[in-house]
């Protein structure tokens, strides 16, 4: 069996990351019969300390132990809690803020990403230009793998319009918007005695049900492709030949055309970025209508 590993991050608090890793390990364990490990990167442990002092409903938490001596060491260690920690699950999720010590291709290493945000238009701009400096940089990875990539509404309020989102990261292949999960106002009755998805606030119950079947529906349908036969997978992966083929020829031409380097593009608005008709996103990315 193996683990679907999923990464909740953002590189900023106060987002709800830590509250929405403790709960979707509480939908998948309760509502998809799924055996969860939590991995808790952050020093508050925020997460661990949620499912341990919640009713025991069998999920596993870990405390991930960091050297921040080094980048490389940084790489070293985080890599070898998630394979210790990860071992022997349908799923292990890990709560982790990212931070300039970490290493990009640590997210190399889970099959599905969520980055919680805001829904203020400078924490959404912000959110879209942190998955499209990883979409630009890991293009080859992400096509390869199918990584999936979620942005996440976060503490939104009940009369919140889901229409009123203005991203385009569902433009591109592989990448998603999650329906919104809703702000507790009185989240302490719920931190450690009570999970999200079962509240008796009906509201509350229902709007993470609704993300937790969406984050579920992608973690379901890679369990099915790592568990299906060698020919089955043949034509899962049938036309990512023509799709790195096409990724040189994008490199080639941004080599002749003398683009920008990365610390300019980093500078130009998420909206430009993600412009359907630019030469940044290769063609192989970007969804069909």
């Amino acid at each position: 069996m193996e683990t679907i590993k999923v990464l909740v991050t953002n590189r900023k608090g106060g987002v709800g990351k830590s509250t929405i890793a403790a709960n979707l390990a509480a939908y998948l364990a309760l509502q998809k019969g799924l055996k969860i490990s939590l991995i808790d990167y952050d020093e508050q442990s925020s997460s661990s300390a949620w499912i341990k002092k919640a009713p025991n409903i069998g999920i596993e938490t870990f405390r991930a132990e960091m050297s921040y001596q080094s980048a490389g060491m940084t790489l070293l260690s985080a890599r070898s809690s998630l394979r210790k920690f990860s071992t022997g699950f349908d799923v292990s999720i890990s709560d982790l803020t990212w931070t300039p010590n970490m290493a990009e291709n640590f997210m190399h290493d889970f099959d599905v990403i969520l980055v919680p945000t805001s829904t203020s238009k400078f924490e959404l701009a912000s959110t879209e230009i942190f998955i499209l400096e990883y979409v630009l940089r890991n293009t080859p990875f992400i096509a390869k793998n199918k990584q999936a990539i979620m942005a996440v509404p976060s503490r939104v309020e009940t009369n919140f319009a889901e229409t009123s989102i203005s991203t385009n990261l569902a433009s591109l292949k592989m990448c998603y918007v999650t329906p919104p999960v809703l702000r507790a106002n009185d989240i302490d009755n719920f931190v450690y005695e009570d999970f999200f998805c079962v509240s008796s606030n009906a509201t509350i119950s229902n709007y993470f049900c609704r993300f937790g079947e969406f984050v579920a529906q992608q973690i379901l349908d890679k369990k099915r492709e790592r568990e299906a036969p060698a020919s089955k997978l043949g034509a899962i992966y049938s036309g990512l030949g023509k799709g790195i083929l096409i990724l040189d020829r994008y490199r080639q031409n941004k080599k002749l055309l003398g683009m920008q380097a990365r610390s300019q593009t980093r500078a130009l608005k998420s909206s430009e970025l993600i412009d359907n008709n630019s030469s940044s996103i290769p063609a192989f990315l970007i969804k069909q209508n």
